[in-house]
């Protein structure tokens, strides 16, 4: 066994070779040519060992400079990892790892902080409760096991789910500001009948929008968190549905589409006891579906007039000009960007296609329905 193996830290050495040579504290400050308080406060474990020292202590004793440099880094070690939990380092870590917080920063969910206190209070706020605690975030994993998510195969192994469930946590979070009416379920459906006669409307976003309000069901807009790739989201809270649509594709077809797809699954699965503590997310792009999945883009297709715009347009799927889509687009009452939408969707043309009357949507959204800043 080594020397070095037999002490717990620089004081602890030192005092064995003082023992060992019959010094004094004293004899030893001599020997150096340091002060007798600078011994003491070695032995004492008081003063960490500089590279100077331990080339000193090298010449007295039997030990190397490397040998005192590494007794000393390890002691330091030990030492702090005893406060470890109670550092601010520490703290932050443990929030950092189970959340974006950068991220949330920038969108500004959450508020500058100067103290990790103040951090640790954001966070409890935002979830609703103590929750940063020795056990983690465990309970982010279960609200995991309720996420239906429908996500693209080009996104499959990059889909942060943890992440699409704090996403879900600041929309819930900022529905509770908003006030609707009781749900009425076939009033919604009534409502969803007439939605594409509000897409080609000056004020259909915003008077869509209110009607929603009036049936019971919130709007929220709130961007998406890096790796989630969604698109919109709908879940319950208590008996009240909630729809989200991120504008991750600035469109005014995907904003139509997206809200058409996330209202049927409030109409044909939320509304059902077996589905109603599941939260839906979409990524409106991928066409890998399940049944449920299936179920909403089927009564989408209704709501969009699918079967009209392929009835309007079957002897001209060769060569679709503007000109034509515009003209289906009048007598269906339908903004001419879903009709190519659809189209394209449906492989029926290029999505090149929609640019040509590509329309931003942000900027038709209403403030009080505007989750972030982003």
């Amino acid at each position: 066994m080594s020397k070095l193996s037999q002490f717990q830290s620089p004081g602890q050495a030192l005092k064995y070779f003082l023992d060992d040579y019959i010094w004094t504290q004293e004899d030893l400050a001599q020997v150096l040519s340091i002060s007798t308080k600078h011994v003491n406060e070695m032995v004492k474990d008081k003063k960490s060992i500089t590279i100077s020292t331990a080339k000193l202590l090298q010449s007295a004793f039997d030990l190397s400079a490397e040998d005192w440099m590494q007794l000393d880094t390890k002691y330091q070690l030990t030492k702090n990892n005893l406060d470890a939990k109670d550092d601010s380092v520490y703290r932050k870590k443990l929030i950092y790892i189970e959340m974006p917080i950068t991220e949330m920063l920038k969108k500004g969910w959450l508020k500058k902080f100067d103290k990790v206190s103040n951090l640790e209070k954001q966070i409890n706020d935002f979830w609703g409760q103590n929750k940063i605690s020795e056990s983690g975030f465990n309970f982010i994993n279960a609200l995991e096991k309720k996420l239906n998510y429908k996500k693209s195969e080009a996104f499959k192994e990059k889909f942060n789910p943890k992440n699409a469930v704090i996403w879900y946590q600041m929309v819930l979070n900022f529905s509770k500001k908003l006030d609707v009416e009781k749900f009425d379920r076939a009033a919604l459906y009534n409502l969803m009948q007439t939605m594409h006669s509000y897409t080609t409307q000056p004020n259909g976003v915003k008077n869509f929008l209110n009607e929603l309000k009036e049936v019971g069901v919130k709007f929220v807009y709130l961007s998406h968190l890096s790796k989630t790739y969604l698109d919109g989201a709908a879940f319950l809270d208590g008996k009240t549905p909630v729809v989200c649509l991120t504008g991750r594709f600035d469109r005014i077809d995907n904003f139509w589409h997206t809200l058409s797809h996330e209202l049927s699954h409030v109409y044909l699965h939320l509304s059902k006891t077996d589905d109603s503590n599941l939260i839906f997310i979409d990524d409106t792009s991928s066409k890998k579906t399940s049944k449920k999945e299936k179920e909403a883009n089927e009564l989408t297709d209704v709501v969009l007039l699918k079967s009209s715009i392929f009835s309007a347009l079957k002897f001209n799927m060769n060569y679709i000009t503007e000109e034509l889509v515009r003209n289906v687009s009048k007598e269906i009452d339908l903004h001419p960007s879903i009709v190519v939408g659809q189209l394209a969707f449906n492989g029926k043309v290029s999505y090149s296609t929609t640019h040509r009357f590509k329309e931003s949507i942000k900027d038709k959204i209403p403030a009080k329905y505007k989750a972030d800043r982003v």
